[in-house]
């Protein structure tokens, strides 16, 4: 009887790691996704951006994610996260918030440079649903309509006191202090303020 429990173990053993040896290999990252991420950011490195057509190219690829989203294409923390940021520059609240969704997918991958994003854009979602954003990723630029002149730039409103400054460096979302001094420098070219 011992014999036969040893050998039912050890033929156990050996189902388990054949099963394992023809586990499916892991998921790879989306290559169309990629090409769509890539041509979002570089669409906005180079002034001076005509907002026309980069509205409608958004708006284009906002659509073929929805596409690989409901054919179930994205598979690894990266394709969140670049999913994301496509998401995020749309123009509805709906749009903002499903960004945020896709950041937190990337986030529960492990795909852990999502933070920032994950941040943005439930700060974006916020100050579109006209509640003040809580992070600070978000500036605003803003002329003057009677002067035509450039207002100075804001993050405003935003709630300063709901957030720790602990969990704002967890997320990757610099401290107050920091915050302030950039927007009193102007410096908007940072990854907390651009994308």
């Amino acid at each position: 009887m011992y014999i036969m429990r040893r050998l039912g173990r050890i033929a156990s053993l050996l189902c388990v790691t054949a099963a394992c040896a023809h586990a499916a290999p892991p998921p790879k990252d989306n290559p169309r996704l990629r090409a769509l991420f890539d041509a979002d950011q570089s669409a906005r490195e180079n002034g001076p951006i005509n907002w026309t057509i980069l509205t409608r190219q958004d708006a284009e690829r906002r659509a073929e994610l929805r596409k690989m989203m409901t054919n179930h294409t994205l598979s690894t923390g990266l394709d969140y996260y670049e999913a994301a940021f496509i998401e995020q520059h749309g123009q509805e609240p709906e749009d903002f918030l499903l960004a945020h969704a896709l950041a937190m997918g990337a986030l529960a991958k492990g795909y852990t440079d999502a933070r920032w994003i994950a941040a943005a854009t439930l700060d974006r979602y916020l100050q579109n649903t006209k509640h003040p954003q809580i992070f600070g990723t978000q500036t605003i630029l803003r002329t003057n309509a009677t002067t035509h002149q450039e207002n100075p730039p804001t993050r405003e409103p935003f709630d300063t006191t709901l957030v720790p400054d602990s969990l704002r460096l967890i997320l990757g979302v610099p401290d107050l202090k920091t915050l302030a001094s950039r927007l009193a420098a102007k410096d908007f070219n940072s990854a907390e303020d651009d994308n």
